[in-house]
């Protein structure tokens, strides 16, 4: 009896830390926004949650080397044609809600482009809808084999790597035992 308890104690502080690692790198801080923006347009939440951890490790002032901006980074001029077309007046694309709406719009609008297919939707988002296009388009395409037509390895790169976080985030959005608790005492202890 005494090495089940020990065991169930050692699992459950496993458990605890995987989860604690966990809401470290995916927080729940944007779950409100995210839920908001994925429902309106609908976007998987965890494929909106999976881009933004792979586009800026949810990092809300991450700019990278390109120019990309946000949560979501986005470039300047795509944000600005988006919020043109959503008849945005607040400019400020570093903005979470405004990052995240743009960026889950501009995922749905991918989709529809891309016949509904989120991977395909991601070499859009990852290298242009042209070059998607191109790709797919490609005499003899098979999705199964992606990684033989698309010729940028970032690209392979990064829709491999958005599959995976997804999965994760499933799997702990499902499983998880403390996540609700952690993710509000880490809220606490931040402020």
């Amino acid at each position: 009896m005494k090495k089940l308890i020990k065991f169930l104690i050692k699992l459950f502080l496993i458990i605890f830390v995987i989860e604690l690692v966990y809401l470290h790198f995916i927080p729940r801080k944007y779950d409100d926004i995210i839920d908001k923006y994925s429902t309106e347009y609908g976007v998987d939440k965890s494929f909106v949650k999976a881009v933004i951890f792979k586009e800026s490790r949810f990092k809300e002032t991450a700019v990278s080397s390109k120019g990309a901006i946000g949560l979501m980074q986005l470039m300047p001029s795509t944000a600005m044609w988006l919020m043109d077309k959503l008849n945005i007046d607040d400019y400020r694309i570093e903005a979470a809600d405004n990052n995240i709406r743009l960026g889950t719009y501009y995922l749905s609008y991918l989709m529809k482009l891309m016949d509904s297919d989120e991977e395909h939707a991601l070499l859009a988002y990852n290298a242009g809808p042209e070059n998607a296009k191109r790709w797919i388009n490609a005499e003899g395409y098979n999705k199964n084999e992606m990684d033989n037509y698309v010729d940028f390895e970032e690209t392979r790169k990064y829709v491999r790597e958005i599959r995976l976080t997804r999965n994760i985030i499933n799997f702990m959005d499902k499983y998880g035992i403390f996540l609700d608790e952690l993710s509000s005492i880490l809220e606490d202890f931040s402020k």
